[in-house]
């Protein structure tokens, strides 16, 4: 009686223990053995049925991420780029703060007509060629604006000026028949000949070719720039400020 218990204690020890042991063989297999497939969908290896399911097999080809990389740093030495004064940008729509300001690169300067350098430290320069004008402080060109210059039936002077009278705002009117024109609150008028001058424009946008009776038109903001940069040093309140031996008006220079 005793030899049959202990039998029957050793055979169910040695089932269960096959039974584990077919368990752990049949996992790995499943493990190991993973099916895989090629871009058209059909198996290039062998499958087994381990309990793998077709959607977690993983694929032959690589699996690359589509999110973006971080881009590399640039190579050493590196040096930022050439930032120059804070130019805020607004829509041509926004008559006050609308420009066309510009810091002038070595590309934008070649492209200039050749001109003598005059020996001043502040300086303004119109090519009308190009329809920008250029201010240069101590011999570094600080900054350009996109303008428009004179009409062929009126075009703008050429020569060697000097800013003479200021003016906060004006009406300003002439010519006849189909050429009259009437325009009231001009602003920031700086007149270096004759009836010629800087000033801002509120009735068109199209900066970059003629369209004056022969002043150089800019936007209000880059008009009022030139006007607080140039000299003669406006005081603030006279309505037409002229300048004077001791606040001398900033040379000009128009060229084609």
């Amino acid at each position: 009686m005793f030899e049959q218990i202990f039998h029957h204690a050793i055979m169910r020890r040695f089932l269960f223990g096959g039974l584990a042991i077919l368990l752990l063989l049949s996992s790995s297999v499943g493990e190991a053995i993973p099916a895989y497939a090629d871009e058209s969908g059909a198996s290039s290896t062998p499958r087994r049925e381990t309990g793998v399911s077709r959607a977690s097999a993983l694929p032959l080809l690589p699996i690359t991420a589509s999110l973006p990389r971080p881009l590399d740093k640039p190579p050493l030495p590196f040096s930022e780029p050439l930032v120059g004064p804070l130019i805020k940008r607004a829509p041509m729509s926004d008559i006050e703060n609308r420009t066309t300001a510009f810091i002038p690169t070595t590309e934008d300067l070649a492209r200039l007509t050749p001109i003598e350098m005059p020996d001043e430290d502040r300086w303004i320069r119109v090519d009308l060629s190009e329809q920008v004008t250029i201010v240069y402080e101590n011999g570094r060109a600080i900054r350009g604006f996109v303008i428009s210059s004179g009409l062929p039936r009126t075009p703008t002077v050429q020569g060697v000026f000097r800013i003479r009278t200021k003016v906060r705002a004006q009406t300003m009117s002439g010519g006849s028949g189909a050429y009259y024109y009437y325009l009231p609150n001009v602003q920031w008028v700086q007149y270096f000949y004759s009836e010629y001058a800087f000033h801002g424009t509120y009735w068109h946008s199209d900066f970059g070719k003629p369209k004056s009776r022969g002043c150089i038109n800019m936007t209000n903001a880059d008009a009022k720039w030139l006007f607080d940069w140039a000299g003669p040093v406006w005081d603030g309140k006279t309505t037409w400020f002229r300048s004077t031996s001791s606040n001398p008006g900033t040379l000009v220079i128009v060229h084609e």
